[in-house]
């Protein structure tokens, strides 16, 4: 799966969707999108396999577990962890999913 392709699955969830952040606020619910870094495994000195590390985040300014779940089956295929918290000072909960594509 390409970034490309990672893009094209959160989109079908039907929320606005940005890498990082959106340039002007953006009111909730939405989700932000980062690559993080790359997830490497070495075999005799070479690069054997890699894989890009994301972060999906989920904005919303309710807990919205049936959001949560459109989400989830979005990222169906992909090995996934979930942290979520509240930012009180934007006053919206973040669900932060880190998949490895």
């Amino acid at each position: 799966m390409t970034q490309k392709d990672l893009v094209r699955q959160l989109e079908a969830v039907g929320l606005p969707l940005a890498y990082r952040a959106f340039r002007s606020r953006q009111e909730p619910p939405f989700l932000c999108y980062e690559y993080v870094y790359d997830a490497v495994l070495y075999a005799d000195d070479e690069v054997y396999w890699s894989a890009g590390h994301y972060q999906v985040e989920l904005y919303t300014a309710q807990k919205d577990p049936d959001l949560e779940a459109r989400v989830e089956n979005t990222l169906a295929g992909l090995a996934w962890a979930k942290e979520a918290g509240y930012l009180a000072d934007q006053q919206v909960y973040e669900v932060r999913y880190e998949i490895e594509v």
